[in-house]
């Protein structure tokens, strides 16, 4: 059976038993990267990190979480955010099993002196 929980993730995580999800996939905000609806100044580390360790506490012992997101470029340097959320995670109980860059075939046109993913 599929069950699509809408709402703010920590709140809907709280209620779940532990132990009881076998997959999530999820998309969080892109480092402040993308508008979602002018709630971007609410995701931050404090989040990430309480739903990184939530999530551990929900999936279930052989359980998969997908974690897809980018991080911003400031100063010509990208910030590292998807690594420290990757380290937290571990930090948190979970196995990285794999780190997958995904080709956008639909790619902005390059305007800067930096390589493209």
């Amino acid at each position: 059976m599929v069950k699509l929980l809408q709402g703010d993730c920590i709140e809907r995580m709280s209620g779940l038993a532990e132990g009881s999800i076998d997959l999530t996939i999820t998309s969080p905000p892109y480092d402040r990267v993308r508008s979602y609806r002018g709630n971007n100044n609410l995701w931050g580390e404090h989040v990430w990190k309480a739903a990184i360790a939530e999530l551990y506490r929900v999936t279930k012992p052989g359980g998969v979480v997908v974690w897809v997101v980018g991080d911003a470029t400031v100063k010509g340097s990208e910030t590292g955010t998807s690594f420290k959320q990757a380290l937290w995670a571990i930090e948190c109980g979970f196995m990285l099993y794999d780190t997958m860059i995904y080709r956008k075939l639909n790619r902005q046109p390059l305007n800067h002196k930096r390589y493209e993913q």
